[in-house]
């Protein structure tokens, strides 16, 4: 008796569509963790710059070298670095890779350090070839059992290690005629008394270096 109503259908299809406003419109982002992070299409790199950092970790790149100096992981390697960052700080793998890589930079360079009861300079001259004096110090047993690990070797040039106490010692090798001049510069030192010890072991050490290579 009564007809089913039919629905009309592309009755407004002749009408303008309006978009929405260029301000309501966001680009596609890749998201992990608190915060959305552009993820560049290259490898990770070390070569970070601190605006780019803050626009997309939150931190600078001071602050994270702080934040990493002051972990547990000090003295780690890059992957164990990287993989720490994106647990804890919940850092996307990219960028977690490249901080890393920029921390593991900035650890192997020398520092300079404003206070002066931080840090312990000897230098001593030993009569004998780079090659020779590098070879002796190029040795764990040398340091003792507060020794932790070799963070750099560079052949007859440099040593990078560190100690238990997460202080850090640099060692570069220069010729000196026929002999061999050891610079020694250990940071990160707290103490006046701790860097009084440090000084009379790297002057014992290196006269027990330049006696041995005497006789």
């Amino acid at each position: 008796m009564f007809k089913k109503k039919t629905k009309d259908s592309g009755i407004f299809d002749d009408l303008p569509v309006f978009q929405g406003h260029p301000s309501t419109q966001r680009e596609p982002s890749k998201k992990s963790g608190r915060r959305a992070m552009f993820i560049p299409d290259k490898a990770a790199t070390a070569d970070l710059g601190s605006d780019q950092l803050a626009a997309n970790t939150g931190k600078q790149k001071e602050q994270w070298l702080e934040i990493i100096f002051q972990s547990e992981h000090r003295e780690s390697k890059q992957r164990a670095i990287a993989s720490w960052l994106q647990e804890t700080h919940r850092v996307q793998k990219w960028w977690a890779t490249s901080i890393a890589l920029m921390y593991l930079k900035w650890r192997e360079e020398p520092k300079t350090n404003a206070v002066s009861d931080t840090v312990v300079r000897v230098s001593k001259v030993i009569e004998a070839s780079r090659v020779r004096v590098f070879s002796i110090l190029n040795s764990e047993k040398l340091y003792g059992d507060e020794f932790k690990r070799f963070l750099k070797i560079t052949d007859s040039e440099r040593l990078v290690l560190t100690f238990e106490d997460g202080t850090r010692a640099t060692i570069v090798f220069q010729d000196a005629g026929s002999n061999c001049e050891v610079l020694v510069e250990h940071e990160f030192i707290a103490g006046k008394a701790t860097v009084k010890n440090r000084t009379v072991f790297w002057n014992e050490l290196l006269t027990r270096v330049a006696s041995q290579v005497g006789r």
